[in-house]
This record gives C-alpha cells, structure tokens and sequence, in this order.
C-alpha cells in the first residue's frame, strides 16, 4: 500500500505524523513523504509549487531526529523520486 493511497496525497500531514509519533512503538515504521524534499517542483510523481508545506514537514520530521524520537530512512525508487520514512526508536 502506498502513502497515496494511505493519505490521498504524497506528504503526510504534520497532525498524522505527530499522531503516529505518539502512538506507535519502538520499530514502527511510516512513509511521510514520497518525491523529492529538497525540489519538490522537479519530482516526478506529482510535482508541487508548495514549498512551504514541503519544508515545514523536512523540518518537523528532523526535529523529531534530532529529540531522538526516530531514525530517517529513504529509499530511492528513481531519479528525483525517493521515499522518505520514520522509525520509532
């Protein structure tokens, strides 16, 4: 199953991913974005202009990172395509 069908969209909410956050346990696993966060206008899989909503969700999920909340993993499907995922510590 993949975030899209998950959320309807590519980037999970910030309200999702603190729910997750709170609830899940050490191991569980959640895709939070899929494209490219660094130049999500030039991602293959539905290209955004919201730059501000990309970076506001790369931010949150590195702070959770840095308080030691979670590890980030990515995976690369394609050039410019990536999914990017949490991991409950």
């Amino acid at each position: 199953m993949s975030l899209r069908d998950i959320t309807g969209d590519l980037m999970l909410s910030l309200k999702k991913f603190d729910e997750w956050v709170s609830k899940s346990r050490k191991g569980s696993v959640i895709s939070y974005y899929r494209g490219f966060l660094f130049a999500p206008d030039k991602q293959k899989l539905s290209p955004t202009l919201d730059f501000k909503r990309v970076e506001k969700l790369r931010k949150h999920v590195h702070d959770c990172y840095l308080r030691n909340l979670i590890t980030m993993v990515q995976k690369k499907h394609d050039n410019l395509d990536y999914e990017y995922i949490a991991v409950r510590k």
